[in-house]
């Protein structure tokens, strides 16, 4: 899937217009007077009960964990893993590859490397030796951006104009924001705004990379960004172990746990799935379902992930999951590509081969 263009709120035009003349001139143009001219632009927003309903639903980036147009947290105690998670978020969304399973919409990354700029070259030679491609499409700023320097801020949005990533990684948020007061919900509150005008600038998802408190229990510092957050994300470790935890999800239901285990690979680590016990059952019942849909509807064709999340009744975010897990084991087989599979049992792939 590739990145949309999201589209704005609708603007429509409120009933009896003729009740708020004004904010035209003699000549008919808009006003100079700049509350005249900021009136037009309220007037031009509203909406109907009825216009509600043409304000577009969250478009997922990661499905079910990230959203584009959005601001969202990634947090965790220091060595918790947040940044292998963060990172390979980029290049499943740079590389258009599922995430644990879970559907990606395909765009540009950019990620502002802001600490741990001497590591980040082992994880990505990691990554890219595991998924056995380049981690295309995303660009990397190993620099500590000031958010709250206008100059600084200025020639990021810039940027972000000009490549228009749909993820675009601040990690982390505290070298980027150095000097202010993570207690003070007023300097808080100007990262926010910042933050914002980064998503403005590329209706993509900003994501902030974040260290929780002393507890870690709740993100570090003052309470503004759990307001303004689309997605607050937690990420623990024990040993090998990585959880990822949904804290907040604004517009949607919060995801179940996502179990991940850190894997040597090469100078680095990378992230892969594990499952709980009940997970394991889910999966199976899963599959089971898929094999039975595959052989009743696809028994001489194939079928794509989406044919099969419409006859199995298998949840999507399951699908993936499923069917990583038979093609593993041969009981299906990819006729197609890796971003555009095509399942097919073994008997008819070998006939496809034979012709």
């Amino acid at each position: 899937m590739t990145y949309p263009n999201v589209a704005h709120f609708p603007a429509q035009q409120p009933p009896d217009m003729d009740m708020w003349a004004g904010e035209l001139d003699s000549q008919g143009h808009v006003s100079a007077n700049p509350t005249q001219a900021r009136l037009a632009e309220l007037k031009a927003a509203l909406v109907t009960s009825a216009g509600l309903d043409e304000i577009p639903d969250p478009v997922p980036l990661i499905d079910g964990v990230l959203y584009l147009d959005s601001l969202a947290w990634l947090y965790g105690k220091p060595g918790s893993g947040k940044s292998f998670v963060a990172l390979d978020w980029a290049g499943c969304v740079a590389n258009g590859l599922p995430w644990q399973y879970r559907e990606v919409t395909r765009g540009r990354v950019l990620y502002l490397v802001a600490e741990g700029v001497s590591g980040i070259k082992r994880r990505v030679r990691a990554w890219e030796a595991t998924f056995k491609q380049p981690m295309e499409n995303v660009t990397f700023l190993p620099m500590a951006v000031q958010l709250l320097n206008g100059t600084d801020l200025s020639a990021l949005l810039l940027l972000v104009q000009e490549l228009q990533p749909a993820l675009v990684v601040v990690d982390t948020q505290a070298r980027v924001t150095v000097g202010a007061d993570e207690n003070s919900n007023g300097e808080m509150g100007r990262v926010v705004a910042a933050a914002d005008k980064i998503r403005e600038a590329c209706r993509g998802c900003v994501l902030m990379v974040h260290h929780s408190g002393k507890n870690g229990l709740d993100l570090r510092g003052a309470s503004a960004f759990e307001g303004a957050a689309t997605s607050i994300i937690k990420v623990t470790k024990d040993g090998e172990y990585v959880e990822v935890h949904s804290d907040k999800q604004k517009d949607v239901e919060d995801f179940d746990t996502i179990f991940l285990r850190m894997v040597p690979q090469g100078d680095s680590v990378v992230l892969m799935a594990r499952s709980s016990s009940s997970q394991l059952e889910e999966a199976s019942g899963n599959e089971q379902k898929i094999m039975h849909a595959m052989r009743e509807s696809f028994a001489t064709t194939t079928a794509s992930a989406a044919q099969l999340i419409e006859v199995s009744g298998v949840p999507k975010a399951s699908v993936y999951r499923a069917l990583t897990a038979l093609t593993n084991r041969g009981l299906l087989v990819n006729v197609g590509t890796p971003k555009r599979a095509l399942y097919a049992l073994p008997e008819t792939a070998a006939k496809m081969s034979a012709a």
